[in-house]
């Protein structure tokens, strides 16, 4: 089979798909004011966005990267390892130690390469990592870079993480264990019952946590210091990792320890840190300017947890099934796929931008629309997305009643409009 063949059945899903009017990914946007978009010369109320903290349109932080543009230029002219090295990378990586609790911190280019690289230098062979299910696409393939071995568990379950940590480890085994985990779950929201797998520190004292806080920077804990302030339990995480492309309105990741000699080795070693171009001045500079704006006005995190419980509350008086997390992602939990879809162009049609997440960034039958919430929504926007959703969980059968099952639906189909 050449390599036209194996791909053909793939794009040919997704262009019947299309054909058939519930293609819902790769929408152009035109024009953005954060909380409202412009797609096909139609202004929509975005409820998809991870622009947590309303930042990215923030004058300061637009300001500020211009500023880098200026005096740095548009680009960083090779990896930071070899000639793209800055000044503003080294001062952002001391603020954000500080901000998260941590000694020390690396930046990469992106929040995906962040996990691919440090997963992927830290570990070998002879160690063992034990995953939620759940986890994010990154921290997989850094696992499987990493050739360590890898042990699912089930979501947010640290009884079941410790029954297989207990399975798999044996006399024999002298390697290192790490646990990872998110913070803030990217699809369901779920937020990471923290001190119950911390608590597996004392039984296994040589475990390690990783704990992956991209959609917790910002939202989660005092002023939006993360998901291990909130549980006050910084000082028992071994490593913090976070992302900039959500709540800190720019682009790039990071990696964040106590431990001196591993970041050194880390920085070192880390493939996509070595031969990627660095973070372009103009984004670190936004993540500082955000990092300004959340430090002196902290009531934009109370802002996001009143308009998130708002939209709970509104989609519990509609009748869906609502999570108590406190993070501002809030899925509409559908259960077939092809209902999301449809639901979803639905969305679209009455002028809301939300798009369905569905197998494998979902488990199989529990499609969801995936729907987030900023601290510069108005109250005209909730009541807007709330009367449409309500009009629309009646149309499709979503509302007082259990997500629908699975329709048959081809896994290559599944797999051709699956969110990544």
């Amino acid at each position: 089979m050449n390599l036209n063949e194996r791909c053909k059945p793939f794009a040919d899903y997704v262009v019947q798909a299309k054909a058939c009017g519930f293609y819902p990914y790769f929408r152009p946007i035109s024009q953005s004011w954060g909380t409202e978009v412009l797609v096909d010369g139609r202004r929509l109320v975005m409820i998809g966005s991870n622009d947590y903290l309303g930042l990215a349109h923030d004058p300061r932080v637009l300001e500020a990267a211009a500023g880098a543009l200026t005096r740095w230029g548009a680009g960083p002219g090779g990896s930071r390892f070899l000639c793209g090295n800055m000044t503003v990378h080294e001062a952002l990586e001391e603020r954000l130690a500080d901000f998260v609790g941590m000694r020390k911190a690396i930046v990469h280019t992106t929040g995906f390469t962040t996990n691919v690289g440090a997963i992927g230098c830290l570990l070998g062979r002879e160690d063992l990592i034990l995953c939620d299910r759940e986890n994010h696409s990154s921290i997989f393939e850094g696992c499987r870079a990493s050739g360590a071995r890898v042990v699912p568990f089930k979501h947010n379950d640290a009884a079941d993480a410790g029954r297989k940590l207990r399975r798999a480890l044996d006399r024999e085994f002298r390697g290192c264990v790490l646990l990872i985990t998110e913070g803030v779950f990217s699809m369901s929201g779920d937020a990471v019952e923290l001190p119950e797998f911390l608590e597996l520190k004392r039984q296994f004292p040589s475990l390690l946590v990783y704990l992956d806080d991209a959609h917790g920077l910002g939202v989660m804990g005092p002023r939006g210091r993360g998901t291990a302030a909130r549980f006050e339990a910084t000082d028992r995480v071994d490593f913090i990792m976070g992302t900039f492309s959500k709540a800190l309105a720019s682009v790039g990741g990071f990696i964040a320890s106590d431990d001196d000699a591993v970041l050194e080795y880390l920085r070192h070693h880390s493939k996509p840190l070595i031969f990627s171009a660095a973070l372009p001045a103009s984004a670190v500079a936004a993540v500082q300017a955000s990092l300004d704006v959340l430090e002196s006005e902290p009531e934009r995190v109370d802002r996001l947890r009143t308009i998130t419980e708002r939209v709970k509350n509104g989609f519990r008086d509609i009748g869906l099934r609502v999570s108590d997390s406190e993070t501002p992602i809030v899925p509409i939990h559908i259960g077939s796929e092809m209902t999301a879809y449809h639901f979803s162009q639905d969305l679209f049609r009455h002028g809301v931008f939300a798009l369905p997440a569905v197998y494998p960034a979902v488990p199989r039958g529990g499609a969801v629309i995936r729907t987030a919430y900023m601290s510069t929504h108005e109250a005209r926007h909730i009541d807007f997305v709330l009367e449409v959703i309500e009009k629309l969980a009646r149309k499709h059968g979503v509302a007082g009643t259990a997500p629908r099952p699975e329709e048959s639906l081809d896994e290559a189909a599944a797999l051709a409009m699956a969110v990544c």
